[in-house]
C-alpha cells in the first residue's frame, strides 16, 4: 500500500510541476514536461504492478499477508509512503523560502540518513550530484530565475 501512496504522490507532484511550468518560456517548459511524463508513466506502472500482485495473490489464495488487500493493514508501509508524500510537499513549499541550494540537499539528506538505503559516503555523493545537476539544468542551461538561497 505504501508504494501506491508514493505513486499517487508522484502523480500529484507531476500535476503541481506542470502547473508551475505553465508560466515558463516554451523551451524551459520542455524539461518539466518530459520529466513529468516519465514520473507519471512510472507511477502508473507501479500502481498497476501492485494491483496485479494483489490480483494474483487473491486468485492463488496464497502469498504473503501484505500482498492481499483484505489482510491486516501494513501501517509501516503506509507510514513510509505518507512520510515521503509529506517530504515532497514540504520540499516544494520550502523552495520559495530557503531556495533550491538549501532545500535540495536538506530534503535529500532526510530520507537517506534516516532510512540508510546506502552508506554515508554514497549518500553524500548522491546529494552533491543531484544538487549540482539541479543547478546545472535550471540555472546554467535553462537560465531560469529560481530562488537559489534563502529569501529572508
Amino acid at each position: 500500500m505504501g508504494r501506491v501512496i508514493v505513486a499517487l504522490a508522484g502523480i500529484g507532484l507531476v500535476i503541481f510541476m506542470w502547473g508551475e511550468a505553465a508560466n515558463y518560456p516554451p523551451t524551459a517548459r520542455k524539461l518539466p514536461d518530459l520529466l513529468g511524463w516519465a514520473v507519471l508513466v512510472l507511477a502508473v506502472l507501479a500502481i498497476a504492478q501492485e494491483l496485479l500482485q494483489w490480483g494474483k495473490a487473491r486468485l492463488a489464495g496464497e502469498g504473503d499477508a501484505e500482498a492481499i488487500p483484505s489482510s491486516p493493514v501494513d501501517w509501516r508501509g503506509i507510514g513510509l509512503g505518507a512520510g515521503f508524500v509529506a517530504l515532497i510537499v514540504a520540499y516544494a513549499w520550502s523552495i520559495e523560502i530557503v531556495g533550491y541550494m538549501v532545500a535540495t540537499p536538506l530534503f535529500l539528506a532526510l530520507p537517506l540518513l534516516a532510512l540508510r538505503p546506502v552508506r554515508l559516503p554514497v549518500a553524500v555523493l548522491t546529494i552533491a550530484v543531484v544538487t549540482a545537476v539541479i543547478y546545472g539544468v535550471f540555472v546554467w542551461f535553462l537560465r531560469l530565475n529560481i530562488p537559489l538561497f534563502p529569501a529572508f
